[in-house]
């Protein structure tokens, strides 16, 4: 039986089965006839050898090394993490150099990237929003229930339960914690409160946490002109008094939300988050390019667009930082990289045996250096304008990238409180999810996860896969829905009211 399979760059000495091989199958991929033949079963979107591999030998997907063969590999056997391992680059090596050579021939390849606008055309194209004091408008207009700590946070649910245009988050720290995990928190709780999706707030605190409910409105009013106001549980005397002031301050928001009347924006005016997780090889073949595309669009048109989770981009730094606007930035990629690394071997862990997952293992991922190839896909082609610490709000539009940690969560909540108005979600084993502020978009490139998680998934992108559509078409597709996000469509875990969030309290981000 013949079995599909992508070759993804001509150096290439794997390719990714699109079903399940048996032993004996011809595997063909585009521009080949003659194949190879399948010596052992070979899992759906698994990867086989197309010559003899030996060990030491580079296994080469994407154009690029993912990672060197642990033993001998004969053709037509089955490539996986049981036989290939992630070999580390040199950070040094990487590095550009102020004043040097190569920082200087870097630097005069920059303008001619920053020329190239093939999808200019989308600046043409408009969203309905929600005007805001200052900055960015928002295509929601929420009224957000802010607790300070834990300790408010069940009674911030209650509140906004009782009011039609409130949502609420679920914060889990906010007391006797270190100075530098409360600055994260403070960071994280305002960009909440100033994203531009929130017409005001509600602040519930209990009155002994370490930054009071008084001090965090103050910070907020000092960064907004949008109505902010506050309660402390202790203060009014225990939790149904602090309900009974804290709803009829949320119903007088929410019906001031409620008159505020839509207006014509460009597209030029979005930020756009980009996050993936449950990656499995039809992530990076098909889902991230995809992305990407959407990016690249967005970019072209003047928006931004934010990529973000540092781990995903180890083993793939090389390429992400031949994006960067300047060598500065260039250098700044890596270093992140390389500070994440280090970050993690000082506390007795190593990113390369924790990743890929066992579930992006289970999907044909063998190494990080594999996955994070095809998680930086989904960041698009165009010149990286700013290199972001986590939650912190950009100053430039373009191509961004943020330092956040490894998990998909805490990535989503970081690019929430820079401000982003929607964040595209790509998964190759599915997620459920969401987030409350913000609409989290889920899309993914395998149609069997499509189908069977249809409850969670928004936009199916397999037509890829089937070779049906290119990739440049589903990027003009999924613009479309975006557009149709920003003009009030739901997404499936905005209609479940799901409210995920997770702050990573890592001091390096400080």
């Amino acid at each position: 039986m013949e079995v599909k399979a992508v070759k993804l760059a001509e150096k290439d000495n794997v390719v990714t089965c699109t079903t399940a091989a048996r032993a004996g199958d011809v595997v063909t991929w585009l521009g080949t006839e003659a194949g190879v033949t399948a010596a052992e079963p070979i899992p759906q979107w698994h990867k086989i050898a197309l010559q003899d591999l030996h060990t030491g030998d580079r296994i080469y997907k994407y154009g690029e090394v993912i990672g060197e063969a642990t033993t001998d590999i004969a053709k037509g056997h089955w490539v996986s993490n049981q036989n290939i391992h992630s070999v580390p680059r040199a950070y040094a090596d990487e590095m550009l150099g102020t004043g040097t050579p190569a920082a200087a021939a870097f630097a005069a390849d920059v303008p001619a990237r920053q020329a190239e606008r093939p999808y200019a055309a989308g600046s043409q194209r408009t969203f309905w929003g929600y005007r805001r004091p200052e900055g960015r408008p928002g295509i929601r207009n929420h009224v957000l229930i802010l607790p300070t700590c834990a300790c408010g946070s069940e009674t911030a649910r209650i509140v906004s339960s009782q009011v039609r245009g409130a949502v609420n988050i679920v914060f889990n720290t906010g007391c006797s914690d270190v100075a530098a995990n409360t600055a994260m928190s403070q960071k994280v709780l305002t960009g909440f409160a100033t994203n531009p999706n929130v017409y005001g707030v509600v602040i519930i605190g209990l009155g002994c946490e370490t930054v009071p409910h008084k001090v965090l409105r103050e910070k907020i009013q000092a960064m907004t002109k949008r109505p902010v106001v506050s309660f402390g549980i202790q203060e009014e005397g225990g939790t149904l008094k602090t309900i009974e002031k804290a709803v009829r301050a949320a119903r007088e928001l929410a019906a001031e939300a409620g008159q505020q009347q839509k207006e014509e924006f460009p597209l030029s005016e979005l930020l756009l988050g980009i996050e993936c997780g449950g990656s499995d090889a039809t992530s990076g073949i098909a889902a991230n390019p995809a992305v990407g595309n959407l990016s690249d669009r967005l970019v072209d048109a003047g928006a931004a667009a934010m990529m973000s989770e540092s781990i995903e981009w180890i083993g793939g730094e090389h390429v992400l930082a031949r994006r960067a606007a300047s060598p500065a930035l260039h250098d700044a990629v890596i270093e992140v990289c390389e500070a994440y690394e280090k970050h993690l071997l000082g506390a007795g862990q190593d990113c390369r045996a924790g990743q890929p997952t066992p579930g992006n293992k289970a999907g044909g991922l063998s190494t990080i250096d594999e996955k994070s190839l095809g998680c930086i896909r989904k960041g698009g082609t165009r010149p990286i304008n700013e290199v972001l610490e986590q939650a912190v709000k950009p100053a430039k539009s373009g191509a961004l990238v943020m330092d956040t940690a490894g998990y998909d969560i805490s990535s989503v909540t970081s690019m929430v409180a820079a401000g982003c108005n929607v964040v595209v979600f790509t998964t190759g084993r599915g997620t459920p999810t969401g987030n409350a502020i913000v609409p989290v978009c889920k899309v993914t490139a395998n149609e069997h996860t499509y189908n069977w998680l249809e409850d969670n998934m928004d936009f199916d992108l397999s037509p890829i896969i089937r070779g049906e559509k290119t990739v440049e078409d589903m990027g003009g597709e999924l613009l479309d829905f975006v557009q149709q996000i920003a003009n009030g469509r739901l997404t499936k875990a905005e209609a479940y009211g799901f409210s995920d969030i997770a702050v990573d309290h890592v001091c390096r981000f400080v």
